[in-house]
Order: structure tokens, then sequence, then C-alpha cells
């Protein structure tokens, strides 16, 4: 009978939760200084910046960044922040300006990862949400030394560009909520 009561228990706090969780924000929607591409029950996520930033280069051409090669959905801003952490350049790179970034007074903007990116692509690109354009985009998501990982936003593919250096690849902060 104690066992039972505790699942009943659990599953009307699971219930209640979920009901409470009910988000009116919807994937494509504005919401908190940007584009909404993920949302959980619980009404947090992820959003897009409604601008892309200034094409430039990864960063550190030739030098491994420790950490930056998280891919998944959720690693974004640790990247960013080892990227940020362990480059050193003279020029702007996408991390930074991200990192950089204020949108609506929210200033906690982050390079998305691979996962992300390819996420914001079929999200939002692909319903014409956001006014994306059909090129390169970083993710945070180093390869190796010499190289990170990109989306084309014209085929949805993901790749390697092996010159971090590239400074004609686009730039698309997120945030999560």
């Amino acid at each position: 009978m104690k066992i039972a009561l505790n699942y009943v228990i659990a599953f009307s706090l699971v219930l209640f939760f979920a009901s409470c969780a009910k988000s009116k924000h919807k994937i494509g929607s504005m919401y908190k200084g940007g584009y909404i591409f993920k949302i959980n029950m619980f009404g947090h996520g992820l959003c897009a910046a409604p601008k892309d930033l200034k094409p430039q280069e990864w960063g550190c051409y030739g030098t491994l960044i420790n950490g930056a090669n998280g891919k998944e959905i959720g690693t974004g801003k640790q990247n960013t922040k080892d990227i940020i952490d362990g480059c050193v350049s003279y020029y702007p790179i996408a991390a930074r300006s991200c990192d950089d970034l204020v949108v609506d007074s929210y200033d906690d903007w982050f390079l998305p990862s691979l996962e992300e990116l390819l996420l914001m692509h079929r999200e939002l690109y692909a319903q014409s949400i956001g006014d994306f354009t059909p090129n390169e985009y970083w993710s945070s998501s180093q390869n190796f030394s010499l190289g990170a990982w990109k989306v084309n936003f014209a085929t949805g593919e993901k790749g390697n560009d092996s010159n971090k250096s590239n400074k004609g690849l686009r730039v698309r902060a997120i945030r999560s909520f």
C-alpha cells in the first residue's frame, strides 16, 4: 500500500509540474532577445539572436583549444568559454563576438555547438524564420587544431572547415533561457 501511494504521489507531481510548465512560447517566436528554436516541457530552451554577426574567423588556427570539442546540445556555452580562455587573437573571433553581444539587455550569448547549430537550421532556417542566409555558419565545436565544424545552411549539411582562420563563415549567437 505504501509503495502504491508513493507512485500516486510521484505521478501527481509529474502531472502538476507538466501542466504548470506548459509554455505559451513556441518554436520560431521571439522571446528573451531571440528566436526560439528549442523549448522543453518546463519552458526552458534556446533562442537564436535576431541577426547574424559579421563573418569572421573561428580563431587560433593551428592551436588545439582544450575542451572546445563538445558537439551535443548543451555544450556550446562551455565550448565558447573554452575558446575565449584558450585563444589569444588580435582579430575578432566568433566565440568572443558572441560572448560580447548584447540584445535587449541580454548579455549571455554564445557560439552554438554543432548539434545546436543543426537544430537551429532545422527549426528556424528551414521554416524561413530568423533572417538567415544560405551560407556556411561556424559552430563552437572544434574538430582538430586546424579546423572546426560548420553547417551549410543552404543544404543543412555539416562539415569540417580545415582553416579556423577562414573569415568568410557566418556567425549567429544563441542563448539559453
